[in-house]
């Protein structure tokens, strides 16, 4: 017991310096501004909003079932590969190890509906001045049922069940006892943990001769580690992230063959750096949600000088986050295969960027335009910010090659 309780702290710092070395690199200057913009700009859109709630919502189910997703917790076990072939045969003296795994998987996603309850106090508060004591007891359930989930769905995956209906059944008992405790009351709290208890009783007993899936362990773990190193490359380079490349046929149209008077290394990178974005399995979709989450705030401010301020701010992240692409293709095999200057090489990667600052920016735009139509001529900032951060990453990348000449 004590050698399963050491394994696992040693995993675990393991786990907490990784994190270390690379938050680092994503709580930076930018990242930082970008959030602390962000959280205004939120708040403000808030505030204004409480001032004149939108009636004939139904404010319990949406709380309810956004708060349910958020208590839904990832089990995080710290198996690795060679567990299945050298912790096998201890498999009877890893209790410990499992109730640590369980606390940790606890403790390390428990911000989540904290944050959520936060966010969501003052609307209740407006909503619910004389029963505002079944808030309070909402924050009791979300500290209660995420414990018991995650020693459910321990229970469900050794019992060789699958992850996608663990979490539906939770989903299911969580947003009907939240949404019970607020429209009902007391009592109906009280029941949906009487539930959650004959569920963990009723699984315990199931699985008294059942052995560790491990396959299924190992591969949750894996697939938990690679989702943060893709998180972490939208800030720094990840060694052990491998980029993953996907068609999409939707964006074929922007990878045709090049016509012959352009298939020549003048134009072989900036048609490198387009194909890579576009069939890049992460990178895409990293851009993507960063431009999506700039347009949903735009449009949540009724402020048209902080909205043109996020917009530019947005632009300016989204710029630095395809930097990525100039290491991916300069320093990769094509140079090798097909040796061209390095003037070529930071030719196309501005060619790139001047186009994807153009597409991003008319796509600000209109979103702008269509929020505030009267300040029309705020857009212009969209294209003068993206046109500055492309002459300083292509300045600094020009640097960079003169020092390596030294």
């Amino acid at each position: 017991m004590n050698d399963a309780k050491s394994l696992f702290n040693i995993r675990q710092k393991e786990e907490v310096i990784e994190k270390l070395k690379y938050n680092k690199f994503i709580f930076n200057g930018h990242f930082l501004i970008f959030i602390t913009i962000m959280l205004g700009a939120f708040a403000l859109g808030y505030s204004n909003w409480l001032k004149d709630i939108p009636q004939n919502i139904n404010y319990h189910l949406i709380i309810s079932i956004i708060l349910s997703v958020c208590s839904i917790f990832p089990l995080r076990t710290l198996f690795r590969e060679a567990d299945k072939l050298y912790l096998l045969p201890f498999e009877k003296h890893l209790s410990v190890y499992i109730k640590k795994a369980i606390t940790y998987s606890y403790l390390n996603r428990l911000y989540l509906p904290v944050v959520i309850l936060v966010i969501g106090l003052p609307l209740f508060y407006k909503l619910m001045v004389n029963d505002f004591y079944l808030y309070i007891t909402l924050i009791i359930l979300s500290f209660i049922f995420p414990l018991f989930g995650l020693v459910i769905k321990w229970f469900w995956l050794k019992y060789g069940l699958e992850m996608w209906s663990v979490n539906i059944v939770l989903f299911i008992i969580y947003a009907s006892g939240y949404y019970t405790t607020l429209k009902v009351g007391l009592m109906s709290s009280i029941l949906t943990i009487v539930m959650l208890i004959a569920l963990v009783i009723l699984m315990e007993i199931m699985n008294r001769d059942t052995f560790y899936q491990w396959e299924t362990l190992i591969s949750i773990e894996h697939n938990h580690k690679m989702n943060y190193y893709k998180f972490v490359n939208m800030f720094t380079d990840v060694k052990v992230l491998n980029e993953r490349t996907v068609r999409r046929r939707y964006l074929d149209i922007f990878l045709k063959v090049p016509a012959s008077k352009k298939f020549n290394q003048d134009y072989m990178y900036k048609f490198l750096f387009i194909r890579s974005f576009a069939r890049g399995k992460d990178a895409f979709f990293i851009v993507l949600r960063f431009l999506i989450i700039g347009l949903l705030l735009i449009w949540w401010i009724d402020q048209s000088v902080i909205s043109a301020i996020l917009g530019a701010l947005i632009m300016y992240l989204l710029i630095l986050q395809l930097s990525q692409f100039y290491k991916q293709q300069a320093y990769g095999l094509w140079p090798q295969v097909w040796p061209v200057s390095e003037h070529q090489v930071i030719k196309g990667y501005h060619q790139f960027l001047i186009n994807m600052m153009i597409i991003l920016a008319v796509i600000l735009s209109i979103i702008y335009i269509v929020k505030f139509p009267t300040a029309i001529y705020f857009v212009i900032l969209f294209f003068i910010v993206g046109w500055l951060t492309i002459d300083s990453s292509i300045k600094k990348i020009k640097k960079h090659q003169e020092l390596l000449r030294d």
